[in-house]
Parts: structure tokens; C-alpha cells; sequence
């Protein structure tokens, strides 16, 4: 089953794209990619639309990338998820995350390019790349490090270690945290206030704080995808996914 992205287009000039496929904790496809992708350049073109929210269901935001994505990439010389990153990074209007229950892999890499991310307090954050042998993707390798530090960075990316909300917050990978399942709540807050200023003034007042990480966050993007890419082709990688895939199979 394919995981569906739902768009739901609000009077008051917000657009929500949901990812919603609970049964597969949300994990997002090649279809996943393309929905979201179309999903934002209907938010940029509609006049109507002042503020992105993007979400997952009641306890997952998600589980990141399908494995099935980084097999069939050896063969690639794109990646979908990263076209839909440099695309979230590149959107012009202001772009709000809302979280609950696990944000793994590009889940992470997704709140780093939103302008505003909260989550439930029971979330849990994790990039566990190195765990299946590949590298990380939408920058994160650039944008993680600035935010909390090598070092920090170093055991979320290296290691693949889980971390909290709190500690998520208290790096700036979120705004702020939320009693569990009032994330969207937040996020729809926070969109209300944006709302209250005038429009034109937050439009060029993103594009200036965008202009800033432009080239590194674009140099960051190609490289992590000629990475990635390379990596994919490698033994250790299609290993490790076999090793995982097979796990699954008897457990």
C-alpha cells in the first residue's frame, strides 16, 4: 500500500499536507515524493495559501525513507527524497512541521528545512543512516552540525543515536515541544500569528534568511546525494538492507 499524502486547502490560508499511512508508520515512496512535490508547488502558485503545515497521524510523523527507495537507487542517478528537500528548502512561504510519536531519518531532515517544528513530548528523533550502510541526505550533514554542534551532531549522525523532544528543542532542531498530541495545535497557532502580519513583510523577510544558507545548503544537497548514490551501489549497503529485510522475515 502506498503511503498516501493528503492536502487539505483552509479558508483562512492555510494548506496541510498530511502523511498518512499509519499501518506502514508513514514511511515515504517514490509516489510519497512526487505527491509532495506537487503538493508545494500548488501551495507556491495559490495566492491563497500563506502557510505550509506539514504532518504526519496521531503517533507517527515518520519512519523516514522505504528501503525499498535506497535498493532501487543503485541503479538511479537522482534521488526523489532530495528533489522534495531542495524543493521544502527552496519554498517561498513559511513552513511549519508538527510531530508526534517517531521523526526518523528524512522525518529529521524534513523539520530542518521548515521555519517553525513542534512536537509531542513522547517524540522520538533519530537518524540511523549509518545503521543500513548509507549516508545522510537533505543537507543534514551541513544543517545538523551548525545547529548543535559537531560533536552533537556527530552522535546523532555517526552513531545513530536516538534523542528526545527535549533534547531536540534545547538544540533548535524545534521550536518548541507540545503535550503529547497537541503538536498540530502548535503548529496551527503559530500559523495564526504569521497570518496577523502583513504577508509581503514575512515573504521577504524568509527570502533574506534564506538567501544566507542558499549556496551551502545547495552544495551540502549535491553532495550528499553523489553520496548517497555511490553508497547505494556499494556491498556493504545492499548488505546491510538484506540483512534487515531478512531480520523482518524471521524475526
Amino acid at each position: 500500500m502506498a503511503t498516501r499524502i493528503t492536502a487539505t486547502r483552509r479558508n483562512d490560508g492555510i494548506l496541510v499536507l498530511q502523511i498518512s499511512c499509519p499501518e506502514r508508520r508513514n514511511i515515504l515512496d517514490e509516489a510519497s515524493y512526487t505527491q509532495l512535490i506537487e503538493g508545494l508547488a500548488a501551495a507556491e502558485a495559490d495566492d491563497s495559501v500563506r502557510v505550509l503545515i506539514l504532518t504526519g497521524t496521531e503517533n507517527c510523523f515518520t519512519a523516514g525513507n522505504d528501503l525499498a527507495n535506497y535498493k532501487a537507487l543503485a541503479e538511479a542517478d537522482s534521488v526523489t527524497a532530495i528533489t522534495f528537500l531542495r524543493r521544502l528548502h527552496a519554498f517561498p512561504k513559511p513552513a511549519i512541521a508538527a510531530a508526534e510519536g517517531i521523526a526518523m531519518g528524512l522525518g529529521v531532515s524534513m523539520l530542518l528545512h521548515c521555519d517553525f517544528a513542534y512536537a509531542g513530548l513522547s517524540t522520538r528523533f533519530q537518524l540511523p543512516f549509518t545503521r543500513f550502510a548509507l549516508s545522510p541526505l537533505g543537507a543534514t550533514t551541513w544543517l545538523l552540525p551548525q545547529l548543535a554542534g559537531h560533536k552533537a551532531a556527530a552522535q546523532m549522525l555517526l552513531l545513530g543515536q536516538a534523542f528526545s523532544a527535549g533534547e531536540a528543542r534545547e538544540i533548535g532542531l524545534l521550536t518548541d515541544t507540545a503535550p503529547d498530541g497537541r503538536a498540530l495545535e502548535q503548529a496551527f497557532d503559530c500559523a495564526a500569528r504569521l497570518l496577523a502580519k502583513p504577508g509581503e513583510a514575512v515573504l521577504a523577510t524568509k527570502a533574506l534568511m534564506r538567501e544566507g544558507q542558499a549556496e551551502a545548503v545547495k552544495a551540502a544537497l549535491d553532495r550528499e546525494e553523489q553520496m548517497l548514490l555511490a553508497r547505494c551501489r556499494t556491498p556493504e549497503a545492499q548488505g546491510a538492507i538484506d540483512a534487515f529485510y531478512a531480520r523482518r522475515r524471521h524475526p
